[in-house]
């Protein structure tokens, strides 16, 4: 089952966000060790409102890593305007096995936030 896309405030399952990366979803994950709240809102700013997790996922190698079907991005700091040409290139990919299947009503996982 695909996890419905939004904002976490915990942890996500990975099987189930990997599957939302199948309908074109980006998974933006950070490591609430090496982010501030500030930071985590100035990310949360640049995110669609749709095909888009952002989560925390701790002992990251990376401040903030994007993941899409077949591609992923590490970055610094949540101001590298990679992150913006990431989703541009990423977010509802139709390279993605199963393009703009549902991002909502299947998992919602503990902390998802409206």
């Amino acid at each position: 089952m695909w996890l419905n896309c939004g904002v976490y405030s915990e942890p996500v399952p990975n099987e189930n966000a990997v599957h939302s990366l199948e309908h074109g979803a980006v998974w933006v994950t950070y490591d609430p060790a090496t982010l501030s709240s500030e930071d985590v809102d100035a990310l949360r700013a640049q995110l669609p409102s749709t095909y888009t997790i952002l989560s925390p996922y701790e002992g990251l190698d990376s401040p903030v890593v994007l993941s899409a079907w077949d591609a992923q991005l590490a970055v610094d700091g949540v101001d590298d305007e990679r992150i913006g040409e990431f989703l541009a290139s990423y977010w509802r990919s139709t390279t993605a096995p199963e393009p703009n299947a549902l991002c909502s009503g299947a998992l919602d996982a503990p902390g998802k936030q409206s």
